[in-house]
């Protein structure tokens, strides 16, 4: 676990996997686009359970309290993610 995680913001990139039962779990994430082997190391040491990986970045970033609530916010975008 991280002990000065870097701000979520549209250069992020985030690895995701996805089980059989389309149950997403954040594999790994960058605060830049990551080189191919990076992101290959990553899918191989989590190989396990996973039927599938989804690099993606923000499309949207919505805070926590879920509704915009944060001042001036003001994100368009699909809140979908990936």
């Amino acid at each position: 676990m991280r002990t000065n995680p870097q701000p979520v913001d549209y250069k992020t990139h985030i690895l995701i996997g996805v089980r059989a039962n389309r149950v997403m779990t954040v594999i790994a994430d960058w605060p830049h686009v990551p080189k191919q082997a990076d992101v290959q190391k990553e899918i191989v040491a989590a190989r396990d359970g996973y039927v599938t990986f989804v690099l993606c970045t923000p499309t949207a970033i919505i805070p926590a309290g879920g509704r915009g609530d944060a001042a001036g916010d003001r994100s368009f975008g699909s809140p979908r993610g990936c």
